[in-house]
């Protein structure tokens, strides 16, 4: 696959450059809704008008994370720093179990590959996915004076669970 901003990988270990590509998102769920909220249908007068009408609408979206390189952080392969994947450690595993902002994945997994070919993987971690509610409550009013004309009193909430959305860690 073609990675995102091309990929200056590794040649000479080509088993280790197939993997996933960084914009490889295994999972996403995207669901818009629109609920005409039933209330006050049979209510007339100033209280009908005030209390029938309103919808309910919003945007569910639930994402997996994408793939990321982890890199070496100087040149220690002496190729100018392009694309040195580290060197995997035997018996230590990339992730953890309860990943975070101050820690994503287990870096004693890792290891500098000195003047060699590191043996990790392309992409060998997946980055934090996408949560979010947008959600939005309004009720349209016809104009007395003309049929055609319309006012529409609208509430917006933008991540309504105020759920927080990180981007790939430093790798």
């Amino acid at each position: 696959t073609i990675n995102e901003g091309s990929c200056g990988c590794q040649t000479s270990n080509l088993k280790n450059n197939r993997d996933s590509s960084s914009m490889d998102q295994r999972q996403r769920f995207v669901a818009g809704y629109v609920w005409q909220i039933p209330a006050g249908k049979n209510l007339h007068g100033l209280v009908g008008g005030i209390a029938k009408g309103w919808a309910l609408n919003g945007i569910v979206t639930l994402a997996s994370g994408n793939p990321f390189h982890i890199g070496e952080a100087s040149d220690t392969q002496n190729n100018a720093g392009n694309w040195e994947y580290p060197n995997l450690v035997s018996g230590q595993s990339v992730n953890i179990a309860n990943p975070g902002p101050s820690l994503w994945f287990n870096t004693a997994a890792f290891s500098p590959s000195i003047l060699q070919y590191g043996t990790a993987m392309r992409n060998p971690v997946v980055g934090p996915g996408t949560h979010t509610a947008d959600l939005s409550m309004f009720k349209t009013f016809q104009m007395p004076y003309r049929d055609s004309h319309t006012v529409q009193f609208r509430m917006e909430v933008f991540n309504a669970t105020n759920t927080p959305e990180f981007s790939n860690p430093g790798s």
